[in-house]
């Protein structure tokens, strides 16, 4: 009889110890996918829960409670934060507490596919102050679509988002779809720097997943306390703009050169004027310094693009200054600097050269002048020995001729009283005047009856020796008067 009463005694305590009722919709799952558990039973123990107990394998992403004036349903919506087999521990307090479940977790399903997520920095071990590229990579089999997740502020470092890209790559002999997420980070002190991520959101065809992100811990190495804060760590890259050869007097010159590397904009515009001091002809206006976008948008490098201004106000070369980027070098470990030089420019005074250019223009029209007239005359007498010899082909007689050949001129005068005279005259402006002197004669003779010449012979004679004729130059004119 006392041992019935002990175990109807038990039972009730054992009773009252499990009140609330606990239910998964999962006894298996993917890692990512959602997890449902149900608790049931009085409203104000479900209203207290402690969910604390759930924290180190689960997210509590969701809890909806529904109650009535007792009685209640809590439903909490749990994310795995690991795989494997994982327990629910009884939840609730005092005498009402649920019983122990337990969920076996899997890297992967037929609905959900496995993850693979790396989180590193390019390059592995930075330095200080140095540009560096952090990267998530997650790798499945290209059904899911990500959205990118927020990096969270660290006194340890300074940081900015970088683009995206989705490659096909292949892991451990198996291709995948990679989506990558970039990042620019700067480490601000040495030593361990911790990455910690939100967790991952994720989603296919309308399901909502999450899955715990990876951690990275790189070690950031110190600079040496002297190296200036404006000297960036690594060397930069310069693209210098082709400057003309030549350039007016006090007219402002602007010369574009771009860097990409580590600098920041008021560091290296502070730098710029520092060196340009000496140069009064560059330091008429102060250097401008703007930050442009990167041709590689993934690049944690700023790329920024210089203007240098000069006034020149003596002509002559151009003075160039002698500019150098210091920076730190991490193979070194030591300051090196990068020149910058100026291509030579030659600066000349605008007025000489304008003077210069009308010289020139006035010596031009001059020679077009000279030149014109030179065909005009051409022209002229072309015409009147083309005229001329057409006239002699017309010629009646002898007599007719003579008259055609004393009318005939360089230019235009009264006919010659005699073909002596004539001849004389052709003398005076005609190069090739041999053949003329056999022509009168031949004419002389014809006129005074001392041999008969047909005139068909005195035409062709005539033509022949007009053809033949050139003006003299004013050259070929002075030296036969010399003579």
């Amino acid at each position: 009889m006392v041992k019935r009463f002990a175990l109807c005694l038990a039972l009730a305590f054992a009773g009252q110890a499990w009140a609330l009722t606990a239910q998964l919709d999962h006894k298996t799952l993917a890692l990512g996918e959602p997890l449902t558990l149900s608790l049931s039973g009085h409203a104000a123990t479900l209203d207290a829960i402690d969910l604390a107990p759930l924290q180190g394998d689960f997210e509590v992403f969701a809890r909806t409670l529904s109650q009535s004036e007792t009685q209640g349903i809590l439903q909490l919506t749990l994310y795995p934060l690991k795989t494997g087999r994982l327990t629910i521990p009884a939840l609730g307090g005092g005498r009402e507490r649920s019983r122990p479940l337990a969920v076996e977790v899997t890297s992967g399903s037929s609905d959900m596919p496995a993850v693979r997520m790396r989180l590193y920095t390019e390059p592995a071990q930075p330095w200080v102050r140095q540009a560096t590229r952090l990267t998530l990579e997650l790798c499945d089999d290209g059904s899911l679509q990500w959205q990118r997740p927020k990096l969270p502020l660290s006194g340890q470092m300074q940081q900015r988002a970088l683009g995206e890209e989705q490659i096909e790559i292949e892991q451990d002999g198996v291709r995948c779809t990679a989506q990558r997420y970039h990042w620019a980070v700067l480490p601000t002190q040495a030593g361990v720097i911790r990455v910690e991520l939100p967790t991952l959101e994720a989603s296919k065809f309308g399901r909502r997943l999450r899955l715990p992100p990876p951690v990275a811990r790189f070690a950031a190495a110190p600079v040496p306390a002297w190296l200036p804060l404006n000297v960036p760590v690594g060397k930069p890259s310069l693209k210098a703009e082709a400057l003309p050869e030549t350039w007016p007097l006090q007219r402002p010159l602007a010369w574009r050169f771009t860097v990409e590397g580590g600098y920041s904009v008021d560091g290296l515009k502070a730098l710029l004027a520092l060196q340009l001091q000496p140069h009064a002809t560059w330091r008429a206006y102060p250097p401008t310094v703007e930050s442009l976008a990167p041709e590689d948008r993934n690049s944690p490098l700023t790329h920024l693009a210089v203007t240098l201004h000069a006034l020149p106000d003596t002509s002559g070369p151009l003075a160039a200054p002698k500019l150098a980027l210091p920076y730190f070098d991490p193979g070194s470990a030591r300051l090196e600097q990068l020149a910058l030089a100026l291509p030579p420019l030659q600066v000349y005074d605008p007025f000489w050269r304008k003077l210069g250019q009308t010289a020139a223009l006035v010596a031009g029209a001059l020679a077009l002048l000279v030149l014109l007239q030179w065909l005009y005359r051409e022209w002229q007498w072309r015409r009147r020995r083309d005229a001329t010899l057409l006239a002699i082909e017309n010629a009646a007689d002898p007599a007719e001729l003579g008259l055609l050949l004393r009318g005939f001129s360089l230019s235009p005068r009264p006919a010659a009283p005699t073909l002596g005279a004539w001849l004389s005259r052709m003398h005076g402006q005609w190069q090739g005047t041999a053949a003329l002197a056999d022509l009168v004669a031949a004419l002389e003779a014809r006129r005074y009856d001392l041999q008969y010449i047909p005139l068909a012979d005195l035409k062709r004679q005539a033509t022949t020796a007009i053809a033949g004729l050139r003006p003299r130059t004013a050259f070929t004119r002075h030296r036969r008067q010399e003579t």
